[in-house]
């Protein structure tokens, strides 16, 4: 009875070996090593592996995070050389290893490892712009002596925003874009994130995007495939001019137009479609504002259905300065206002440099005339806009205008 128990005791431990392996291959075998693959796809982790000539069947082990030893998961014949192993959680690292088998002669595998990687969720893609307020304060740079300004507005961040859901167990993200019919192709691989700008994009551009987990050398399966067709962003200034606020922006290389709007309410406020222009168009008047009123404007190019980000900005319509003269009083206040914003800005122009190309004109002298040294001449009690041209390469361009208030 005593050798009976022994005996049995012997088949458990034999079989407890064979079934909790360390893979241990047989001294001599003529069986060529086989060479193993992983790769994360949906379902789980694809195990494969290339045919070894001469093998009769094949045992695939999978060591799971934690444990000692390896465990047979799968014995495949000598034609199935692939196991999806879906018994695995995500973040998780796992080991295989392929044994070939042919009777007694056994050869394994060198150690494939992965870790388990969803691919990420929740994809999404849309155009973006980091600041679209484009509003230049030209009164704050009068005072500081700052160009600021125009700093933050060279250093805009305008493209495509891709977010995703974090996938568990990943660390980074690789990004994969596809311009058109051109091919798919990896342009960034992140840190530890859920979102990227893609800021290489300009005019009119149809993108396709994709997202895949990364750990060190482990990979998830692509995410679900994303389409945006991408309108760059127009930049958009206004300024007050005699006939009215003209807004100007610049030209979007193949969209089919523009489409402007106005707040009267902030810049948060209530916009109104005030006019939709055509593609060649890249500015317009707005004569419907009154004196010192501020106004918003929004400006959006446009593609069929999609639209760029909407840029906007702010303006007060009211001149460059305000003249208050007594009717038959001569002022020479437009003088000193000119002379005391080149100081402030400590520029190098003197007022009799800036005298050779400036030009103001009153647009009604029986209420104020200037004069050519920019003396303001109260003729009648009134208010009368006072046109600002600047002379440059033989042209006469208006920048604004003074604002006389004859009483």
């Amino acid at each position: 009875m005593k050798r009976l128990l022994s005996v049995c005791l012997s088949l458990c431990i034999m079989v407890s070996v064979f079934v909790s392996f360390d893979i241990t291959a047989s001294a001599k075998t003529n069986l060529k090593k086989t060479t193993v693959s992983v790769s994360n796809t949906s379902s789980g982790v694809n195990v494969s592996w290339k045919k070894v000539s001469g093998a009769k069947s094949y045992k695939v082990y999978r060591k799971a995070p934690g444990a000692k030893k390896y465990s047979v998961v799968k014995k495949t014949n000598n034609k199935t050389v692939k196991y999806l192993d879906k018994k695995v959680s995500a973040g998780k690292t796992y080991s295989y290893q392929v044994v070939a088998v042919k009777g007694k002669e056994t050869s394994k595998s060198k150690t494939k490892s992965i870790t388990r990687l969803l691919a990420p969720q929740n994809v999404k893609v849309q155009s973006y712009v980091k600041n679209p307020d484009c509003t230049i304060d030209v009164d704050d740079i009068l005072n500081s002596g700052s160009l600021d300004d125009f700093d933050d507005f060279d250093d805009n961040i305008y493209g495509v925003k891709i977010t995703w859901t974090k996938s568990k167990g990943a660390n980074k993200y690789d990004i994969y874009r596809k311009v058109g019919n051109g091919k798919l192709s990896k342009i960034k691989t992140t840190g530890n994130t859920s979102y990227f700008v893609d800021e290489n994009l300009y005019d009119v551009k149809t993108c396709y995007y994709r997202v895949v987990a990364r750990r060190n050398n482990s990979t998830s399966a692509v995410s679900a495939t994303r389409k945006i067709t991408y309108v760059e962003p127009t930049d958009i200034s206004a300024m007050a001019l005699t006939k009215g606020m003209y807004i100007n922006w610049s030209t979007i290389s193949g969209c089919d137009g523009y489409k402007l709007y106005r707040s009267t309410n902030g810049k948060y406020g209530n916009y109104t479609l005030i006019s939709k222009l055509a593609k060649n168009k890249s500015a317009y008047t707005d004569t419907k504002v009154e004196m010192n009123k501020t106004y918003y404007y929004k400006i959006v190019a446009y593609k069929g259905s999609a639209n760029s980000v909407a840029m906007l900005t702010k303006a007060q319509y009211k001149g460059v300065m305000t003249v208050n003269v007594n009717v038959g009083a001569t002022d020479e206040s437009i003088k000193k206002s000119f002379e005391q914003a080149i100081k402030q800005t400590g520029g190098m122009i003197i007022f009799d440099q800036l005298k050779a190309m400036l030009k103001i004109t009153s647009l009604d002298e029986s209420i104020a005339t200037v004069s050519d040294d920019y003396v303001v001449t109260g003729v009648s009690a009134g208010q009368v806009k006072a046109k600002v041209q600047v002379s440059m390469l033989g042209m006469n361009e208006e920048i604004g205008f003074v604002q006389i208030n004859v009483k």
